[in-house]
Protein backbone atom coordinates (compact mmCIF):
# COMPACT_ATOMS: atom_id res chain seq x y z
CA UNK A 1 0.00 0.00 0.00
CA UNK A 2 1.30 3.30 -0.74
CA UNK A 3 0.42 6.86 -0.44
CA UNK A 4 0.47 9.80 -3.30
CA UNK A 5 3.33 12.49 -1.97
CA UNK A 6 4.30 15.83 -3.81
CA UNK A 7 7.54 18.11 -2.40
CA UNK A 8 6.40 21.62 -3.89
CA UNK A 9 9.39 24.47 -3.85
CA UNK A 10 8.52 28.50 -5.10
CA UNK A 11 10.98 26.84 -8.51
CA UNK A 12 7.94 24.07 -9.09
CA UNK A 13 7.92 20.20 -8.63
CA UNK A 14 10.31 18.99 -7.04
CA UNK A 15 9.03 15.16 -6.58
CA UNK A 16 5.59 13.79 -7.72
CA UNK A 17 5.18 9.82 -7.24
CA UNK A 18 3.66 7.19 -4.82
CA UNK A 19 5.80 6.20 -1.51
CA UNK A 20 5.32 3.36 1.09
CA UNK A 21 6.92 5.79 3.99
CA UNK A 22 8.49 8.94 4.35
CA UNK A 23 10.46 10.62 7.26
CA UNK A 24 10.56 14.56 7.42
CA UNK A 25 11.87 17.16 9.94
CA UNK A 26 9.49 18.42 11.94
CA UNK A 27 9.67 21.51 14.05
CA UNK A 28 9.44 19.55 16.95
CA UNK A 29 11.73 16.41 15.70
CA UNK A 30 11.98 14.19 13.22
CA UNK A 31 8.60 11.89 12.15
CA UNK A 32 7.36 9.16 10.04
CA UNK A 33 4.70 8.53 8.01
CA UNK A 34 3.18 5.37 6.66
CA UNK A 35 -0.53 4.98 4.51
CA UNK A 36 -3.80 5.76 6.13
CA UNK A 37 -1.59 8.05 8.76
CA UNK A 38 -3.90 10.51 10.94
CA UNK A 39 -4.99 13.99 8.75
CA UNK A 40 -2.26 16.65 10.51
CA UNK A 41 -0.67 19.92 9.58
CA UNK A 42 2.84 20.44 10.75
CA UNK A 43 5.52 23.29 10.25
CA UNK A 44 9.06 21.85 9.32
CA UNK A 45 12.57 22.64 9.41
CA UNK A 46 16.08 22.37 7.59
CA UNK A 47 16.95 18.87 7.73
CA UNK A 48 16.93 15.20 5.66
CA UNK A 49 13.89 13.43 4.35
CA UNK A 50 14.18 10.00 3.77
CA UNK A 51 11.61 9.00 0.91
CA UNK A 52 10.65 4.49 0.72
CA UNK A 53 9.02 3.39 -2.70
CA UNK A 54 8.19 0.09 -3.81
CA UNK A 55 11.63 -0.16 -5.16
CA UNK A 56 13.77 2.84 -4.13
CA UNK A 57 14.88 4.87 -1.17
CA UNK A 58 15.58 8.21 -1.76
CA UNK A 59 17.30 11.01 0.35
CA UNK A 60 17.17 14.65 0.19
CA UNK A 61 17.56 17.71 1.85
CA UNK A 62 14.47 20.09 2.52
CA UNK A 63 14.77 23.76 4.04
CA UNK A 64 11.88 24.92 6.23
CA UNK A 65 8.13 25.10 5.56
CA UNK A 66 5.12 22.81 5.96
CA UNK A 67 3.44 18.97 5.43
CA UNK A 68 0.10 18.21 4.85
CA UNK A 69 -0.70 14.66 5.58
CA UNK A 70 -3.78 13.10 4.96
CA UNK A 71 -4.39 9.22 4.97
CA UNK A 72 -3.74 8.99 1.29
CA UNK A 73 -1.65 11.85 0.16
CA UNK A 74 0.86 13.94 1.96
CA UNK A 75 1.94 17.31 0.10
CA UNK A 76 5.46 18.87 1.53
CA UNK A 77 5.81 22.54 0.62
CA UNK A 78 9.49 23.88 1.30
CA UNK A 79 11.53 26.69 0.26
CA UNK A 80 14.20 23.99 -1.19
CA UNK A 81 14.56 20.41 -1.64
CA UNK A 82 18.26 19.00 -2.88
CA UNK A 83 17.90 15.33 -3.63
CA UNK A 84 21.34 13.59 -2.72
Amino acid sequence: MAFALSIVTPQGLAYEGDAESIVLPGSEGDFGVLPNHERFLTPLREGEVEIRTASETLNATIASGFADVTGTEVTVLVDSCEFV
